[in-house]
């Protein structure tokens, strides 16, 4: 057991005016509360049993307010049997091995990912093999797993679903400072959601350092097949990217000033035979692009978004962000992934005639670790609306939206 990873409790409190997805509440107010509990045995042979165990609610929630992927009562969230051989051949090389229950966060996190701002976590049942130096500037990553389908309302009763697997190999690089490296392929069979994808993707990038220059670009494909009602099975040839480009002064509150854009493939025709619309899979979307909770409008898929970060340390315990982005569709025809709500599917304009301009949102945000085992924080984002939502049907918005939250992290 480590210091200060025996049990966590965070609890958020949460507020949307004005949103967008069909049939939604014109006003939310929310309190979503997680708790974690981890127990670790080592045994002899360098075998180590691992559980965490979660619960996650959500409190003053009406009938037509968000709740997707906030609620999972009293469950299993890891649980597995791990080796770690150092040394091995010999050769200073150490292989890990689990095998059961678990959480994955591969490469930027940015198609697979254990979950952080979302109440609940992606986990997956099956084994994970790593090989890799001991000081693990470099290693290389296999595993194979079926996704756990989260289930909110039973106790102990996420299960994974035996038509849908999910495997990968990564290759992760440190070595070179100035030049590291990830490179992945992901599959995916997934009948029960109808998709069947194979997912290479390659990302260089340089830790940001004061008094330089710093990096990151990513850029994956996506191929296989897709199956819709309306369509049946389509041809899947999709593309996402992101790239930035930071600089850290030399100076007091240590100032990074960040450009950024991500771009995800979309659809030109919906109806034809071959889709471009890019799937996220499973991975995460609060650091770089927005808060989720009750807000999150946007996702990795049929999107393009330019943005200027700006980080400030004024103490080693406090730091604060500001962040501006743009948003856009990448094709007009194509659906606004991710707006799905109590009343029908993600907002979708097949003319074409709304655009493609979702507007603009400013991000504030303050973290302040309190004491080692207390943390908070608080962030504001106001999203001013493009066009696109003043003319697509089903749209339930008036105005721009504004969203608030508050949260307390605590560690023992």
């Amino acid at each position: 057991r480590q210091q200060g990873q025996f049990g966590r409790h965070a609890a958020r409190f949460e507020f949307l005016d004005d949103p967008w997805r069909p049939g939604e509440s014109h006003r939310q107010t929310q309190v979503v509360q997680r708790d974690r509990l981890r127990l670790g045995l080592d045994a002899p042979g360098g075998i180590r049993f691992f559980g965490e165990f979660q619960d996650a609610r959500v409190f003053n929630a009406r009938p037509n307010d968000f709740t997707q992927n906030e609620v999972d009562h009293l469950d299993v969230l890891q649980l597995f049997v791990s080796t770690t051989q150092k040394d091995l051949f010999g050769k200073g090389l150490r292989l890990d091995a689990h095998a059961g229950r678990m959480t994955l966060d591969v490469a930027s996190r940015r198609l697979v990912a254990r979950n952080d701002f979302r109440n609940t976590v992606n986990a997956f049942d099956g084994v994970h093999l790593q090989l890799g130096s001991d000081d693990r500037k470099w290693r290389v990553r296999a595993f194979y797993t079926l996704p756990v389908a989260i289930r909110d309302s039973d106790l102990m009763n996420d299960r994974p679903s035996t038509r849908r697997r999910f495997w990968g190999v990564a290759f992760e690089d440190l070595r070179n400072p100035w030049l590291q490296l990830d490179a992945y392929y992901l599959g995916l069979n997934d009948l029960p959601g109808n998709r069947s994808y194979r997912t290479y993707g390659l990302r260089v990038h340089r830790k940001p350092l004061p008094g330089q220059l710093d990096y990151e670009g990513e850029v994956a494909a996506q191929l296989g097949e897709r199956k819709t009602v309306a369509q049946g099975i389509r041809d899947q040839l999709a593309w996402m990217a992101h790239a930035e480009l930071g600089y850290t002064f030399a100076a007091a509150w240590s100032p990074r000033l960040v450009a950024q854009l991500d771009y995800a493939s979309g659809s030109d025709d919906p109806s034809d035979d071959d889709s471009h619309t890019f799937d996220p899979l499973f991975g995460a979307r609060r650091f770089d692009l927005m808060p989720t909770g009750i807000f999150g409008a946007f996702r990795r898929s049929n999107l393009i978004s330019p943005g200027v970060r700006l980080g400030l340390q004024p103490a080693k315990t406090v730091r604060l962000d500001v962040k501006v982005r743009y948003w856009m569709l990448d094709e007009a025809r194509d659906a606004f992934v991710g707006t799905a709500g109590p009343g029908g599917g993600a907002l979708t304009d097949a003319t074409g005639n709304a655009g493609r301009d979702l507007g603009t949102d400013l991000e504030l945000r303050a973290r302040w670790d309190a004491l080692e085992w207390l943390a908070f924080d608080v962030g504001y984002d106001h999203w001013w609306k493009g066009h696109y939502l003043d003319d697509v049907a089903n749209a339930r918005t008036q105005g721009d939206a504004d969203y608030f939250y508050l949260q307390s992290r605590l560690r023992f």
